[in-house]
């Protein structure tokens, strides 16, 4: 990534800060690495060229004579560009979370081409929804992120990995959020890239960038906190697992890496508390069900003090990849 990109990054950062007005699309095109306003412009047509498509097999509205098209048209805007997606590229789940990258597997002929994750679709409908009109945020859990449409009143919500997902229901545990802040699931599914490549650093920056961009976005403090419990340093790890915990109450994976932090610092009756609400949360969370099952029989035997070092019980380890680190699908 050149030096420019990254003061473009950082501008975008300032901007989203201060709650400036911002072009979502721009935004994401930056986060995606594009260097130059020429290659900003490039994938801008791309995308022109998509919603043209899109508007040349619609047939139960004609967008050209709305400039700003009425609220009423929005649900079957919104249906029309969810089907023409589905349609045009019916393997759409995959392993894209870049708007850039999104863009080429949308138009790659091969229609068997996967586009990308759940990040990555909801990035390409968000900026083609933005072009039709459409009042959109997002939806957010732990794990995965929708859009939700609003038409008046009406809220209708959308699941891009799913054929059947225009206004699917059951949201229990996810959050709305505006739609710029779409900008930080990006940042947090570019440093779980990073983190898997190795470059923990520029995964620690990424998550950094994702708190900036969304403060109120749980994951990013739950990443971040797995990069400083990587480091070693315990006391920040449970304070970032902490704030995810504040922002998501039903975050079960942060209760469960809060938990083998505290028992890094010999707290094992709090580590036994968060294991133990891990569990609650989530009664097949297998990591929570090891530690707790391990803090439960050193407890009993000889009634030895938790706090010794020879009784510390096995622990699922970071490394090894346990500790449970946010992937949206």
């Amino acid at each position: 990534m050149s030096s420019s990109t990254l003061d473009d990054e950082e501008k975008l950062l300032r901007d989203i800060g201060e709650k400036k007005v911002l072009s979502l699309e721009r935004a994401l095109l930056i986060l995606a690495g594009l260097q130059t306003e020429e290659e900003i412009l490039t994938y801008e047509q791309k995308i022109n060229n998509i919603f043209s498509l899109f508007i040349q097999k619609i047939t139960n509205i004609n967008l050209s004579k709305h400039f700003k098209p009425p609220a009423y048209l929005h649900k079957i805007i919104a249906k029309s560009i969810f089907d023409y997606l589905w349609n045009s590229k019916p393997k759409r789940f995959g392993e894209h979370f870049l708007l850039t990258d999104v863009i080429d597997a949308q138009v790659n002929p091969d229609v068997h081409r996967s586009v990308g994750t759940c990040v990555g679709l909801t990035s390409l409908f968000s900026v083609l929804g933005l072009r039709g009109g459409l009042n959109l945020s997002l939806l957010a859990s732990s794990d995965h992120l929708l859009n939700r449409l609003r038409v008046g009143e009406q809220t209708i919500d959308i699941d891009h990995t799913d054929p059947q997902g225009f206004a699917c229901v059951d949201r229990e545990g996810f959050r709305e959020f505006p739609l710029p802040t779409l900008t930080a699931n990006v940042l947090n599914s570019r440093g779980l890239k990073q983190e898997q490549s190795g470059n923990f650093r520029a995964a620690r920056s990424d998550y950094e960038k994702a708190v900036r961009a969304n403060p109120e976005y749980a994951n990013a403090y739950n990443n971040r906190g797995n990069m400083k419990f990587a480091e070693g340093d315990m006391a920040e790890a449970i304070a970032d697992y902490t704030e995810a915990i504040r922002l998501q109450p039903g975050f079960y994976e942060a209760y469960g890496n809060r938990g083998m932090a505290k028992q890094r610092l010999g707290l094992h009756e709090e580590a036994r508390q968060d294991y133990r609400m891990a569990v609650s949360l989530r009664s097949e969370y297998g990591d929570a069900h090891k530690c707790l099952q391990a803090l439960e029989e050193i407890g009993m035997v000889g009634r030895r003090p938790f706090s010794q070092p020879t009784e510390s019980p096995a622990e699922p380890t970071w490394e090894k990849g346990h500790n449970i680190r946010f992937l949206l699908t």
